[in-house]
């Protein structure tokens, strides 16, 4: 195993244009050491149906990845920290059964200033017909934009990687095709889509001082919706200074963290923005009845519910960065009872918070919904296979193996270890963990976003006024669709 620092200078020539950003990225996670010991498993340590007679003859396979984040991935020595290890040795276990030699380079490319150079790196290195690389990690809301460059491999067809296993996201082959062909994957190879996936932490003090009840047992009996966190939220508010409105300056029920946040009830109501037909042809189909209704509830949630509020800020933005930080020392001084975070906000944020605190998955729609699903934020990682690549189906298998290496090793340490008993402060939050990280899906017109003409913004811009949908609609439905049908069309003739 060994890793690389790719030079940050922008080559000459500039390929394909590339769309706006994704927006600014997260910052890194920096997790403190844990050197608890790893949690034993006795599961089947290979859980994919890879031959067992695979010998790669000790060939390299070469990962891009952003150097920023790349411990969310990659590490290349043992610190004693559990996460860190097990990523280690999973990294060596995937070389060892395969007789592989796992290389990262490492390049600058997850903040604002410096994603468009990685971008325009990839997409000018495969062009050239460079093979640097079998693996480039991306930004996945940035990848559909690459994508029209015809410059990655379509998945489904390496005969080593199987999108249907447990250890990639949810229905990869329903909701991230085109034309029947998937150009990138989002699984436990590496943590960057769990860091970001989004949840709801609360204040178990004050939710025995304002007798809410057992909100996990809401949870399990399929109880926990949008109506019931409007109900906690007046419930446990306190308007402190009697201005007869809520703010910073008050105790309250419901806060939203980051304005990035209210994206997960586009996922945890079951909202979509975009279906396939019956020829499997995606359209813009935004704006049904129920789709009214449920932008009603959460702008209800947002703008009329005592207790609740909506702070408009994010950690991926230094001009917010201060006043984002008071709201995450509001929470930790128990002045918040329920707000919404991303998972690894228990490692970075709350580890000096006093009160114990549960964690929760976004609230359903109402009681007739199934389950409990989640986003991640779409900065998070995905892989995509460079057309380029000397080697596909040696590639293939190498991620395959460590996917489901990953999934049997690294994220048990990361929950159990990282998060559940260290972070976490009760076996009930360590279950939600579970319920959250098995509900989190992708959603076509989320990850296309940045491809796609900004369809968030119809969302953003009818949660923002009651009964305003069908005129946000109307407006932007016309260019919606010929975005999406100009979008079809450069990726029919690439196919």
């Amino acid at each position: 195993m060994k890793h690389h620092h790719s030079s940050s200078i922008l080559l000459c020539l500039l390929a394909a244009a590339i769309l706006a950003s994704c927006g600014e990225a997260s910052a890194p996670i920096d997790t403190a050491a844990d050197t608890t010991a790893a949690p034993e498993t006795t599961a089947d340590p290979y859980p994919d149906d890879l031959p067992d007679d695979l010998d790669f003859g000790g060939k390299p396979v070469t990962f891009l990845y952003r150097e920023e984040v790349s411990n969310e991935f990659y590490t290349d020595e043992q610190t004693g920290d559990v996460v860190n290890d097990a990523q280690f040795n999973s990294l060596r276990a995937v070389e060892e059964r395969l007789n592989v030699n796992i290389e990262a380079v490492l390049r600058p490319g997850h903040m604002n200033a410096v994603q468009k150079e990685y971008m325009n790196h990839i997409t000018n290195t495969i062009l050239a017909g460079d093979s640097l690389y079998d693996w480039v990690d991306l930004m996945i809301g940035h990848t559909p934009v690459m994508m029209k460059s015809g410059i990655f491999n379509d998945l489904l067809q390496n005969p080593y990687i199987d999108v249907d296993k447990p250890y990639y996201l949810g229905k990869l082959d329903e909701t991230a095709t085109i034309h029947d062909k998937l150009y990138f994957i989002a699984g436990d190879f590496s943590m960057g889509y769990l860091n970001t996936t989004y949840g709801m932490y609360f204040n178990t003090r004050l939710a025995e001082e304002y007798h809410t009840g057992n909100l996990y047992t809401l949870v399990d009996e399929g109880k926990w919706t949008i109506d019931k966190l409007i109900e906690l939220a007046k419930m446990t508010c306190q308007d402190i200074n009697n201005d007869g409105k809520y703010d910073d300056n008050d105790q309250l029920g419901f806060l939203v963290h980051d304005k990035n946040h209210p994206k997960c009830f586009w996922a945890s109501t079951l909202t979509t923005m975009y279906d396939q037909d019956e020829n499997g042809e995606w359209q813009y189909t935004f704006g049904t009845e129920r789709d009214v209704d449920v932008l009603n509830k959460i702008y209800n949630l947002l703008y009329n519910t005592e207790g609740a509020y909506y702070t408009f800020v994010t950690d991926s933005a230094a001009a917010y960065l201060d006043l984002y930080n008071s709201f995450t020392q509001k929470f930790t001084s128990g002045e918040v009872f329920i707000f919404t975070c991303e998972l690894d906000d228990a490692v970075t944020q709350l580890r000096t918070m006093e009160d114990d605190y549960g964690l929760l998955p976004f609230p359903k729609m109402d009681e007739t919904q199934d389950n409990y699903y989640s986003l991640s934020r779409n900065t998070h990682n995905a892989f995509s296979m460079p057309v380029t690549c000397k080697d596909p189906e040696l590639a293939g298998a190498v991620l395959e193996a460590l996917a489901s290496s990953n999934h049997d090793t690294v994220m048990p340490a990361f929950f159990e270890v990282a998060l559940k008993t260290k972070y976490s402060r009760d076996t009930d939050s360590a279950r939600m963990f579970d319920l959250i990280r098995s509900g989190t899906i992708l959603d076509f017109g989320y990850i296309f976003n940045n491809a796609l003409g900004n369809p968030e913004s119809v969302f953003y811009d009818s949660i923002a006024t009651e009964n305003s949908l069908a005129s946000n609609v109307a407006a932007n439905k016309t260019a919606l669709e010929t975005a999406l049908s100009t979008y079809m069309t450069e990726m029919r003739e690439i196919s």
